[in-house]
């Protein structure tokens, strides 16, 4: 509502500055101004999904909010530091707002579903004319503004304003008395009022700006536009007569002076029908308005035209720039993920593990189609042995250490068994059993585990462990928490000065490895706003300066592993695991508050949703 609110003000304002500033655009296209301004407010109003254009240039990685708590993977009765957020339940003056506005609205529908019932008890009480001269005058009057067929003339006892009636079914109602007082020529004139009413739609653009005005009654701008909107229709109404039906400007004045003189007030609220007659003000700026009524070349035709359709794309339509996405080589990428654990069996196809991740107390189960020619490598004292699925896993017992490659979906590769330990000179206990070669071309990031003989070893989150060799020549970035900045090093001097479990990311490529070691540890909160294609997208909260000058406050972030946990508090209860992050992120609203922890800008370590309420 708050955006509908802006937005819709925001262009009710152009259009009414426009209009003020250039009276001499034709009627109809300032008419069609005010239509767009109220559809404005109702598209802003629904449409709560803005459509997202990646043209921007992607921002560098966010910059981590410093901590002095060491942030790792918490168990799931852990909380993060997030007590400085203000999430306090809705004040009650909130709550009594919106049943104001509930109540409001409820009696504007009433007045609109009274003045309907008013216009079909009108036109039941209303007959058929019968005079052959006014039906001949309508059927020409509604051919010369490009009807298929006129409206029905209907004619009514008493005196008060012609008007027209029914948005489905339009008529033109015609008391007599009034009738009765209007020559031929005021008569045609009254004629061809309502039929350019009904070729131009009016009755549903006038019904279209009272719901808007109903929805939006605490805005002046809202009133302003159905307001405006309605006296620019009778204004381009009368340009419509005066350029079909060969009137001039003065003498159509002169005739509209007259009938407004013999006419009495219209006898059915606005909401429901269009009156030829009008208040002492508008009768004014139609007076005015004549003026400015004269031929419009065809080439001035297509150029508002085309101003209009322009206007109407960008404007009403909720854009909103954010970031590139991945490139077309990150696109073509299949995506693919491994999933390490314990052995149970295979049978009909479906193959059951167990697997057991650092935050969880009890192993989960799970199980995975592979095919019986899925290729499969046994390793058996340290022997590798290539196979396929339909003969590998007979020979072995339920609690071997297993390894499955899933790409787009399909269970592509599995390794069982574990090769044989080294003793490396530094290691930390190797908590997977597979090791895989780290493929070229991608980041791979964990925990440090050893460096011997040029090969570096890191566990990943999930448990898998990767190898790398490492030139002589290899450069590498070491944090330095004191300056709280990367320093340039030898890759392999600074390995070997490496600590267990020190954070380290490794960017292979064909040219060369760049290795960095440790991380600044932190955590960024903000809210959601969109989560595509393995990317999220947030609106950050305090991300410092130089951040929020260069990039505003949107907080991309690169594509996020497939082990990275996910907790939610609810209803501001304890933080509970719900999944991972590329499964879940997809289903959370905008404006959620998410809390993303870190061991530098690429190693995302957990995701928290929803804030636990302070003990």
């Amino acid at each position: 509502m708050w955006r509908a609110s802006w937005q819709g003000g925001t262009v009710a304002l152009l259009v009414w500055s426009v209009c003020r500033l250039v009276p001499s655009i034709p009627a109809r296209f300032q008419s069609w101004m005010w239509r767009l301004a109220v559809l404005k407010f109702a598209v802003a109003l629904v449409w709560t999904v803005p459509i997202e254009l990646p043209v921007l240039e992607p921002p560098e990685p966010a910059t981590w909010k410093s901590s002095e708590e060491a942030v790792s993977l918490p168990a799931s009765e852990t909380s993060a530091p997030v007590a400085e957020l203000d999430v306090s339940p809705i004040p009650l003056l909130w709550s009594a707002l919106f049943l104001g506005w509930v109540a409001v609205v409820a009696w504007q529908a009433v007045r609109m579903i009274g003045a309907f019932r008013e216009s079909r008890r009108l036109r039941a009480a209303c007959r058929s004319s019968q005079n052959r001269e006014l039906l001949a005058r309508l059927a020409i009057s509604s051919k010369l503004v490009g009807l298929r067929s006129p409206p029905e003339l209907l004619e009514t006892d008493g005196q008060g304003s012609p008007m027209l009636i029914g948005m489905i079914r339009p008529a033109i109602v015609l008391p007599v008395l009034t009738l009765s007082r209007l020559d031929a020529s005021e008569q045609s004139m009254v004629l061809g009022h309502e039929v350019a009413h009904v070729r131009r739609g009016d009755l549903f653009w006038n019904f279209l700006a009272t719901i808007v005005r109903s929805l939006f009654f605490f805005h002046p701008l809202a009133w302003l536009c159905e307001r405006q909107l309605r006296l620019i229709q009778e204004i381009a109404a009368d340009e419509l007569a005066i350029a079909r039906q060969q009137y001039s400007s003065s003498s159509y004045a002169n005739l509209l002076v007259s009938c407004i003189g013999k006419i009495g007030p219209a006898r059915l609220a606005p909401t429901m029908s269009v009156a030829a007659a009008g208040s002492q003000q508008s009768l004014k700026r139609r007076i005015f308005a004549m003026r400015f009524v004269k031929p419009v070349s065809s080439t001035r035709v297509v150029a508002y035209a085309i101003v209009l359709g322009t206007v109407a794309m960008l404007g009403l339509v909720p854009w909103t720039l954010v970031p590139g996405q991945a490139t077309a080589a990150d696109k073509a990428e299949p995506k693919a993920a491994i999933v390490s654990g314990k052995f149970v069996s295979y049978k009909d196809g479906v193959l059951k593990i167990k697997i057991q991740n650092e935050n969880e107390k009890e192993a989960k189960g799970i199980e995975l189609k592979v095919s019986e020619e899925t290729k499969t490598l046994s390793i058996i004292k340290g022997v590798e042995k290539p196979g396929t699925a339909k003969d590998t896993f007979q020979q072995w017992e339920p609690g071997a250490p297993i390894s499955v490659t899933v790409t787009d979906g399909k269970v592509t590769f599995v390794q069982i068994g574990a090769k044989k330990a080294s003793a490396p000179d530094k290691a930390v206990p190797d908590k997977a059993g597979p090791v895989e070669v780290a493929p070229k071309e991608k980041a791979h990031w964990g925990r440090f585990a050893s460096f011997k003989d040029g090969t570096l070893k890191v566990v990943a989150n999930s448990g898998v462990a990767f190898e790398t060799k490492i030139g002589e020549s290899t450069k590498a970035l070491v944090w330095n928490d004191e300056e709280k900045m990367y320093k340039s090093a030898v890759a392999a001097e600074a390995l070997n000065r490496a600590n267990a479990e020190t954070w380290i990311v490794v960017n292979a490529s064909e040219a060369a490895t760049m290795v960095r070691i440790g991380a600044k540890k932190g955590q960024v909160v903000g809210t959601f706003v969109s989560f595509k294609n393995g990317r999220l997208l947030m609106i950050g909260k305090d991300l410092g300066e130089s951040y929020t000058k260069k990039y505003g406050n949107n907080l991309p972030f690169n594509k996020f592993r497939d082990d990275v946990p996910v907790h939610e508090s609810v209803d501001g209860g304890e933080y509970k695991l719900i999944g991972t992050a590329n499964k879940v992120l997809g289903n959370v609203k905008e404006g959620t508050v998410l809390t993303v922890h870190g061991h530098g800008d690429d190693n995302i370590t957990l995701i928290q949703i929803g804030v636990p309420k302070k003990k």
